[in-house]
């Protein structure tokens, strides 16, 4: 048993030698830390403060910028007679806009397109029964140019309200033989248009002369839309 218990110790002390002598061949060398320059192509330390820096908020737009046709006007019309245009929005609904200073009187339209499309609806000028009807129109506020165009007694197109004030193309009518029933027809067509009560446009354009200053602080209404 002695000579067993031996033999087991000295396996024991070759076998903690060898072990020893492989880990004092390994080379220690100290730990260098791992530095990286912002903006390296090391996804967990690429952080650049100028690159991430949060912008300045923008300023809040003001009412004029949002509803720039209102204003002062110096308007003609074909006839070439001047008139002052005013046009000025509602208190409570910024979605209307009043225009005051035409011949035909004081008359409101509604915002159908931002940020210069109106239309002026067929309404009456005043309470009384034989108050004064002014038709349907279109008011057109040109940002671009700082001007404006507006036609009394035009028909409001939405999908192209601009197309009132372009000239109105040239068409001939075909020639037509005159048959009984031809004749008939037209004389039936005539009747029926003279029925018609056919408003003549009337057309004013001109460009802005004065802006109205709005607070950069304004609370804006909402728009409702009027039909």
């Amino acid at each position: 048993m002695k000579k067993i218990a031996i033999i087991t110790c000295a396996v024991a002390l070759l076998f903690t030698a060898s072990l020893k002598a492989q880990t004092d061949t390994v080379p220690v060398t100290p730990e260098t830390p791992v530095t990286t320059k912002p903006g390296s192509s090391d996804k967990w330390n690429n952080h650049d403060p100028a690159k991430y820096q949060l912008q300045p908020m923008p300023s809040p737009l003001t009412t004029a910028q949002i509803f720039p046709a209102a204003g002062s006007y110096s308007v003609t019309n074909k006839e070439g007679v001047a008139s002052n245009l005013i046009l000025t929005l509602d208190e409570t609904n910024k979605g209307i806009v009043w225009i005051d200073g035409l011949p035909e009187g004081r008359v409101k339209a509604y915002l159908r397109k931002s940020p210069g499309t109106y239309k002026i609806p067929e309404q009456k000028l005043g309470e009384e029964k034989d108050a004064k009807t002014v038709p349907e129109g279109v008011l057109i506020y040109d940002k671009d140019a700082n001007s404006v165009n507006v036609c009394i007694g035009c028909k409001y197109n939405a999908e192209d309200a601009a197309s009132v004030f372009l000239p109105e193309p040239v068409t001939t009518e075909p020639v037509v033989e005159e048959t009984v029933k031809n004749k008939k027809a037209t004389a039936k067509t005539k009747a029926a248009k003279a029925k018609e009560v056919k408003v003549q446009p009337v057309f004013y354009s001109g460009s802005k002369t004065i802006a109205e200053a709005q607070s950069t602080s304004e609370t804006m209404q909402p728009v409702v839309e009027q039909r």
